[in-house]
């Protein structure tokens, strides 16, 4: 079963609502109608009660009237009202109007004091009467004095309201219904919009956005959202594409170069040794494709979330020494001094490994654009809830303009393609998936010197975060 549409199932709950609302507000409307009807006239019996005792006199061992007719101006007995009064015994002493008849009588039944007070009876089919019983004293004879009044009338008011609102209900609610269905369409209509915008916007046209009429309500918010997706979901797709062509680009070199050394081995026959320097320029271009391959698998692993760090604590001075000594030979190639200028122990929370990968890169970088016979300075500071690796080379600098752009993908300014023609441009990418993957952070700056200044941030471990 197809549910319905939202414009549905708002009038649906629009009308429903409506109807709730009316079926309380009428049940409520009725009952206090009826009380009010059913007080009011019980205020008309006690009233004919008291007249009843004024009216009613003693002549000897009988009660009569004041008057001789049913008709006067105090008391006009008749249809609608009477009086009775009775001995304590339940004889009838005194009957004026209705009840002189036997039926009546009958169905009204003997007052007694147990049966005092207001109460309501049937006394025919559809003839409902409200007595009111009380004991009187009329000269020194105690006797039971009831004065009764139809019901009827308040009954049928009572009725033709109940018929009023069962027609005036359904009426109000039919007429929510339709003005729910008027409203929801017209609240929807904004959302119809951007479905319909929404359906023009593809892979080829991402720059397309969602039109906001009103920033402030609920439409506008979620425009708003949907915009701030789809120009997520466009600079992801730009990234990707330029992400397919770098890999393209940097597939097709190592890949030209074995086929070209292929050929000419091929083509120009030769000894051993040339057959032997041909393979081996064939397994250098292997090996760079094979280390591309690794790192690209390395950081897609990394940013997939696939591979979660390990929350171990780590020496920053300690990994920093390992890792100058590590690449101290590289380093005595060129002549350059590399300088641990750490004197307490750094201690954060990271991943060991990739931490280390992050360090390597870092002072891989500034080895590589360091003039001979310069220097590379590690060192180390503390801010608040964070330790700090600073890494600083003597090189050529990175303008302001690139310091953000060189920890993407594949990207390198054109001073680092000349001193570093060997490069993918993947180091410092590697060193921000690493950083950021350990709730870290990257920053690049300049230092006195005109180098470049690498920061990299790791929070601090709690053991050392407690101590201080």
């Amino acid at each position: 079963m197809t549910p319905p549409r939202m414009r549905t199932r708002l009038t649906i709950w629009f009308a429903a609502s409506i109807l709730l609302i009316l079926a309380f507000y009428v049940a409520g409307m009725l009952v206090l109608e009826w009380r009010s009807m059913r007080a009011a006239l019980d205020h008309h019996l006690e009233e004919d009660l008291e007249v009843a005792v004024e009216m009613l006199v003693v002549r000897g061992s009988e009660v009569a009237w004041r008057t001789e007719t049913d008709r006067d101006l105090g008391y006009d007995a008749g249809r609608r009202r009477w009086v009775e009064v009775y001995s304590l015994d339940g004889r009838p002493v005194y009957l004026r109007g209705v009840p002189t008849a036997e039926a009546i009588q009958a169905a009204l039944g003997t007052p007694s004091l147990a049966t005092g007070g207001f109460r309501s009876l049937q006394i025919r089919p559809g003839i409902h009467v409200r007595v009111l019983t009380v004991q009187r004293t009329l000269g020194r004879m105690p006797l039971l004095v009831r004065v009764v009044r139809l019901e009827d009338g308040i009954r049928q008011q009572f009725w033709i309201l109940l018929l009023l609102f069962s027609v005036a209900t359904p009426v109000a609610v039919l007429g929510a219904a339709l003005a729910g269905h008027v409203i929801s369409g017209r609240a929807l209509l904004p959302l119809a919009r951007m479905a319909e915008r929404a359906r023009s916007i593809s892979a080829d046209h991402l720059s397309e956005r969602l039109p906001i009429e009103n920033a402030n309500d609920e439409m506008g918010q979620l425009a708003l959202v949907f915009n701030d997706a789809f120009t997520r979901l466009e600079a992801s797709f730009a990234r990707l594409k330029q992400f397919t062509a770098d890999v393209s680009h940097e597939l097709r070199t190592p890949l030209t170069a074995m086929r070209s050394v292929g050929e000419v081995g091929l083509r120009e026959a030769g000894d051993s040794r040339a057959y032997r320097d041909v393979i081996g320029s064939m397994l250098e271009e292997t090996d760079r494709l094979a280390r591309l391959v690794d790192t690209l698998l390395t950081l897609s692993r990394w940013e997939s979330g696939r591979v979660r760090p390990a929350a171990e604590a780590v020496d920053l001075r300690a990994l920093a020494q390992d890792v100058a000594d590590q690449l101290h030979v590289l380093a005595e190639e060129r002549r350059i001094e590399i300088d641990v200028a750490i004197h307490a122990p750094l201690i954060v929370t990271t991943d060991p490994v990739m931490t280390r990968e992050a360090v390597i890169n870092v002072l891989d970088n500034a080895i590589k654009f360091t003039p001979e016979g310069r220097r590379v300075r590690i060192s180390g500071r503390s801010t608040g809830r964070e330790h700090q690796l600073v890494v600083d080379d003597e090189g050529p600098g990175i303008p302001p303009e690139q310091r953000t752009r060189v920890l993407e993908r594949f990207y390198r300014s054109d001073g680092w393609r000349e001193q570093a023609p060997g490069g993918v441009g993947l180091g410092l990418a590697i060193v921000h998936g690493a950083v950021t993957a350990n709730r870290g952070r990257v920053e690049i700056e300049s230092n006195e010197s005109g180098g470049t200044r690498v920061i990299l941030s790791l929070p601090r471990h709690e053991a050392t975060l407690q101590d201080s």
